[in-house]
């Protein structure tokens, strides 16, 4: 059974962050995630969530749009890294969301080399920390031009470079369609490196049920699989935010 959680970021505009918590769980979500943990009251997030007996299920580093991202020199990288595994575990967040950046220009197994290398340098920290860092590949053609890892076989084979069970995939349904399809072949192959699911519809990234992809047969395929890791729901509803969310939730849980 596909368990499920809720990016709060593009949902229930104009309420605070405990309130969108608070309305997710009443839709019957058990986990929330978002984006930046600096920008969040970290301990009001923990206590309601610890509350409604909800947890945060993923989340990205600080500032995750800055300068430090994954093609930062090592030592920058590495301390950026451990100042916001801070913010992290303030949350009793056990995932982390890391970004490459766009691509810098330099030659392409120059900027994979250093991914690896930051990533081997980190993976140990987190092994440490009990966190599961995972990498994510996003679309280069809609949402993120210049995005440096926008592919999930790249993605797949610099992980496997790495050798830490601690250092996995984001898997985005919605950003690897755009970019390359054979989405349920690609995650049967790689299932044991997959520490977390985004998803959304194509095109648009809206409702699930809108578009090409046919979620039911995607979580059946992992039903089958046996995954154990959330498939987050990170989409911009077109419709009353409740109504949408209620209606993705029961036609997944249909399948």
């Amino acid at each position: 059974m596909n368990k499920f959680s809720v990016c709060i970021e593009p949902v229930f505009e104009g309420m605070d962050d405990v309130e969108k918590i608070r309305k997710v769980n009443d839709l019957g979500f058990s986990a929330v995630e978002f984006w930046d943990p600096a920008e969040k009251d970290r301990r009001l997030v923990k206590n309601v969530c610890d509350e409604l007996g909800m947890s945060v299920a993923i989340c990205t580093l600080e500032d995750p749009w800055g300068d430090v991202r994954l093609h930062a020199e090592t030592s920058k990288y590495v301390d950026h890294f451990e100042k916001s595994l801070l913010s992290v575990k303030e949350l009793g967040c056990k995932k982390v969301i890391l970004l490459s950046g766009e691509d810098d220009g330099l030659p392409h197994k120059k900027q994979v080399d250093r991914i690896i290398e930051n990533l081997s340098a980190v993976g140990p920290i987190a092994e440490k920390e009990g966190v599961i860092l995972c990498l994510e590949a996003l679309n280069s053609k809609v949402d993120h031009p210049g995005y440096f890892l926008d592919s999930s076989i790249l993605a797949f084979s610099i992980v496997k470079e790495v050798k830490n069970p601690n250092v996995k995939v984001l898997y985005d349904v919605y950003h690897m369609q755009i970019m390359e399809g054979n989405i349920i072949d690609t995650i049967e192959k790689n299932i044991e490196f997959i520490g977390h699911f985004h998803s959304a519809g194509v095109p648009g990234r809206h409702e699930h049920y809108f578009g090409e992809l046919n979620y039911p047969g995607i979580l059946e395929a992992l039903d089958r699989l046996g995954n154990e890791e959330h498939f987050g729901l990170e989409y911009w509803p077109t419709m009353n935010n409740e109504i949408s969310l209620k209606e993705v939730f029961a036609r997944l849980r249909e399948h």
